[in-house]
């Protein structure tokens, strides 16, 4: 079964990011910068705007868009 599409972008404050404090949407994992396979310069507000994270634990991928 695939999780739930609408989860696959999420919003975080850029600084929770770096500190590894964001949730993984999916099954809860902490993750952060380790974590980034990709990341977005055409989504506002401040750059990088957003990144592409691949969970470590159950391996799905999802958008973190970073607050301001």
């Amino acid at each position: 079964m695939k999780p739930d599409v609408g989860k696959r972008r999420i919003e975080a404050p850029r600084v929770d990011f770096l500190s590894y404090k964001v949730k993984c949407p999916f099954d809860g994992t902490l993750v952060g910068p380790r974590f980034v396979t990709r990341e977005h310069l055409d989504v506002p507000p401040d750059p990088p705007y957003a990144a592409t994270v691949r969970c470590p634990a159950d391996k799905e991928l999802f958008e973190v868009v970073f607050s301001a």
